[in-house]
């Protein structure tokens, strides 16, 4: 293989792949990046933990068809202190050692050979998948919305994961930890008539954020199988395991109808709760929810420190009601939500609480159970 190819290229390349790549790997060229050429302007980046895979093509000149696979660690120093903007490769003959050229800089590296490199994104002929398109930067926003509220308790294989449901055009995700629930539902433009479920772990959408970020393409497509799901950009292919299991009934758990619906300024809300937290109990993270005639004052005390307390107006006109919640799971509802004002609907001081953005209510909910008051 002989290859020229700019350094900003193939930074980029490696910068991509790289973090799929096993930190400490059984196998060791699995902590290797594959480098191929596809044609004769184009060669792969690929790299792979054998739950995780990804596929980048990037522009080159290529002298010489080939392939081999470099470890990650080498090659990504070896290109950040290049100076020269164009960077050579080339393998020597009957060998997996390559040699990286520079201006006035070169390097012999020691490589694997790409036969072993594993084949992990492959087409499969002749199996079902549905094929969803959507706009890169909405489902990016989304998966930031629920991801959240997953579990990190990996006994519950199936809660590490997002949920994610799609039926006619309409796309919801949803992501539990068993003391909060989010849920969000986007309009795509595929027609799906069979309703099709699937978990996706959160590692995986924590990935296609971040390769979100760096690519230029408006839509991703997803294409999800039956045990595996691949996102795939016009460079780019990203695939990953589905979490197998039988997600919980999260919809039996929202309530339908809620006796008291309360309209709060989300950014005062969000202001007090950090003003109280100062003062709450590091174990507990319980902050107090005190509603009365026109007010919500909202308190925490710890015993060896002391207290704190916080008024917000608001137009409350049903009974006195005081119930608790871990402070930090509101906080990362508000803080998900752009709207102005926020909808809270609760029934009791023991029953869930709803928190909804007043202008996205109908698709976007943070339920939160509360903390039993001392």
């Amino acid at each position: 293989m002989e290859i020229v190819l700019n350094k900003e290229d193939f930074s980029n390349g490696i910068k991509i792949v790289e973090k799929i790549t096993a930190q400490k790997a059984i196998q060791p060229i699995l902590s290797n990046i594959l480098i191929e050429t596809v044609s004769n302007d184009r060669v792969r980046f690929a790299a792979t933990d054998l739950n995780l895979a990804i596929d980048y093509k990037a522009p080159a000149m290529v002298e010489q068809q080939g392939a081999i696979t470099l470890s990650a660690k080498k090659i990504s120093e070896i290109v950040s202190k290049l100076s020269s903007v164009q960077i050579s490769l080339k393998t020597q003959e009957d060998s997996d050692n390559i040699k990286i050229k520079g201006a006035k800089t070169e390097f012999d590296l020691i490589g694997l050979s790409a036969n072993d490199f594993p084949k992990v994104i492959e087409a499969q002929q002749g199996q079902d998948e549905t094929i969803l398109t959507i706009n890169k930067n909405e489902f990016s926003k989304a998966i930031k919305q629920v991801i959240f509220a997953v579990s990190s308790q990996e006994t519950q294989a199936v809660l590490t994961g997002v949920c994610v449901t799609v039926k006619d055009n309409i796309l919801e995700l949803a992501s539990t930890d068993g003391n909060r629930l989010t849920r969000i539902q986007k309009e795509i433009s595929n027609q799906i008539e069979q309703e099709t479920n699937f978990i996706i772990p959160a590692k995986t959408l924590a990935e296609v954020q971040r390769i979100s970020s760096i690519v230029d393409d408006e839509n991703i497509i997803l294409k999800i199988q039956k045990n595996k799901i691949l996102f795939e950009f016009e460079n780019l292919t990203f695939q990953s395991r589905l979490i197998e299991g039988t997600y919980p009934k999260y919809q039996q758990l929202i309530p339908s109808q809620s006796e008291k619906i309360i309209t709060i300024d989300r950014i005062e809300l969000i202001n007090a709760i950090e003003r109280v937290s100062i003062m709450v109990n590091d174990r507990t993270n319980v902050v107090r929810f005190n509603f009365t005639h026109n007010q919500l004052e909202i308190s925490a005390d710890t015993p060896e420190a002391g207290r704190s307390k916080d008024y917000i107006d608001i137009e409350y006109e049903f009974d006195d009601m005081l119930t608790a919640f871990n402070y930090k799971y509101v906080l990362d509802g508000l803080k998900n939500m752009d709207s102005k004002f926020i909808e809270l609907e609760i029934s009791d001081v023991l029953a869930a609480a709803v928190f909804k953005p007043q202008e996205d209510k109908n698709n976007y909910i943070c339920l939160i159970m509360p903390v039993k008051v001392q």
